[in-house]
């Protein structure tokens, strides 16, 4: 069986330019994706993070008040916990929205 040295060379050299085309192409697609997602939690920018940490502050804290009161049965203070948890929430989101703008803060 004889091999025709220019086709074997033919071949190889298509082989490595096709491998490193396609790796350049993957290597720019991962630029981008690394780009468009900054935050563990799928934000992109500080603001929408701050908010998103936020939220998740909010909703630990009112089911601790919710699981408080299954526990004591005590309404007034219930609906005062819940009154004071919204205003903290209230507040924050200000103070995020004041320094980051309510254009950086897009979820």
């Amino acid at each position: 069986m004889k091999f025709d040295m220019k086709k074997t060379v033919a071949f190889a050299l298509a082989g490595v330019m096709t491998f490193g085309a396609a790796s350049f192409a993957l290597d720019s697609s991962v630029e981008a994706a690394k780009d468009a997602q900054h935050y563990e939690d799928g934000t992109t920018n500080e603001g929408s993070h701050k908010i998103k940490q936020e939220e998740i502050k909010h909703d630990k804290n009112l089911k601790e008040i919710n699981a408080n009161h299954r526990y004591t049965k005590d309404d007034k203070q219930y609906q005062k916990d819940l009154k004071k948890e919204q205003q903290r929430h209230d507040k924050e989101m200000q103070k995020i929205e004041k320094r980051y703008g309510t254009e950086n803060t897009k979820k």
